[in-house]
């Protein structure tokens, strides 16, 4: 009896703990899941109400940000037509425009901000077109249009019109952009200028000329006032000196604080376009090889002291005398010992001294900047063998404006 009993009991515990332990544990479960569900419901509402406050993704972009995806986003509708062309043509003109391919396509690189697809892969639906303004169709109507003579021509005139529009939109607006993203516009704009001189002379064509409202920079758009400041102050009647803090009551103006770095680079270039059209008269009495190219080395000494010269009247608008530096240039040996050789180097160096000038000056001084820029680029690549994607600028991160 007792040794009965005593097996019963523990047979019918063990039956019921269980099945109410099991149902305790279930019902925790489904109470700590609710909890964690509200909890991360309002994780997930505070987040969504932060997002879409305006401080953050509603804020307006800025010029600058606007301006390097528009010349983004030309620059890759570019590189696609290019592309185009190329595969149309053949020999001398296909390599010229796998070359224009190539540069067009790093310019997009460049180009593209922090945490954006710099390839020509899959795009994001929320990208801009890749073929601004409409253009989306253009390469495959180019496509079908390079078959004939008269059809390549018409794609090559259509590919120059829109790459010379789209160097002087970024030199126009480099005009207006902040400083790092400046120098990269009328880098990047010069380069294109090059482009389509170069293209121009593949095809006999003329480059589109800019609109009868071109300014300073030569653009078709180019800032109300740029031209007149530019004139007022090449010919000596500009006031920039208004500005200038007065040294102790003397008379004498000392350059402003925000004004000495582009003092200094307006300093350098003036140094180096007249420290080049010195090395060249050197050259034309010192070189063997100066009855050969005496007329070329004439020229751009001609043309180095013209931009030097031309620099002097804007020292005005950094608190400096308008005063042309004394020429008195000293030549390092290896350049005596190689004139001919070493002149190349002296042309390579002035897209860099022009960007930086573009980058710490504003205004007058900056178009100005913006104009030569793109000149001294063209003299110097439009036969050259190869065109950088950005003259003058040394395209590693440190230099890109968002750095």
């Amino acid at each position: 009896m007792t040794s009965s009993g005593v097996v019963k009991k523990p047979a019918e515990r063990p039956v019921n703990q269980p099945g109410h332990t099991r149902t305790r544990s279930r019902a925790g479960a489904v109470l700590a899941r609710a909890v964690l569900f509200i909890a991360l419901t309002a994780v997930i509402l505070s987040f969504g109400m932060v997002a879409g406050t305006p401080g953050a993704r509603d804020a307006p972009r800025t010029f600058s940000e606007t301006a390097l995806t528009e010349a983004r986003a030309s620059a890759r509708s570019l590189a696609a037509e290019a592309r185009v062309l190329a595969e149309g043509a053949s020999g001398r003109t296909a390599a010229e425009l796998e070359g224009q391919v190539n540069v067009l396509r790093e310019q997009a690189a460049l180009l593209a901000g922090p945490g954006r697809d710099t390839g020509g892969g899959h795009r994001s639906s929320t990208e801009e077109p890749l073929f601004p303004s409409g253009a989306a169709s253009e390469p495959a109507a180019g496509r079908q249009a390079v078959d004939s003579p008269d059809a390549e021509t018409q794609a090559a005139e259509r590919y120059l019109r829109q790459l010379a529009a789209s160097a002087r939109t970024s030199l126009h607006s480099a005009w207006r952009a902040d400083a790092g993203t400046a120098r990269l516009l009328a880098s990047t704009g010069a380069a294109q200028q090059v482009l389509a001189e170069r293209t121009a002379d593949l095809y006999a064509l003329d480059v589109p000329e800019a609109g009868p409202d071109a300014g300073l920079t030569g653009t078709s758009t180019a800032p109300a006032g740029a031209g007149t400041a530019a004139s007022k102050a090449l010919n000596g009647s500009d006031s920039s000196g208004k500005d200038c803090p007065d040294q102790a009551g003397s008379g004498t103006v000392a350059a402003a604080p925000e004004k000495v770095d582009a003092a200094a680079a307006l300093n350098a270039v003036i140094d180096a376009e007249l420290g080049t059209a010195y090395a060249y008269e050197v050259a034309l009495a010192q070189d063997p090889q100066a009855g050969e190219y005496g007329a070329e080395w004439r020229r751009l000494a001609q043309a180095h002291e013209a931009g030097g010269t031309a620099a002097v009247p804007f020292l005005a608008d950094v608190c400096l005398p308008v005063v042309a530096p004394v020429a008195a240039y000293r030549l390092d040996g290896d350049f005596l010992q190689d004139p001919a050789g070493s002149l190349p180097l002296l042309e390579e160096r002035l897209p860099s001294v022009y960007a930086d000038l573009v980058a710490l000056s504003e205004g007058a001084l900056r178009g100005w900047a913006i104009s030569r820029l793109g000149t001294v680029s063209t003299d110097l690549y439009r036969d050259a063998e190869a065109v950088p994607a950005a003259p003058g600028l040394a395209a590693v991160p440190d230099d890109l404006p968002w750095n």
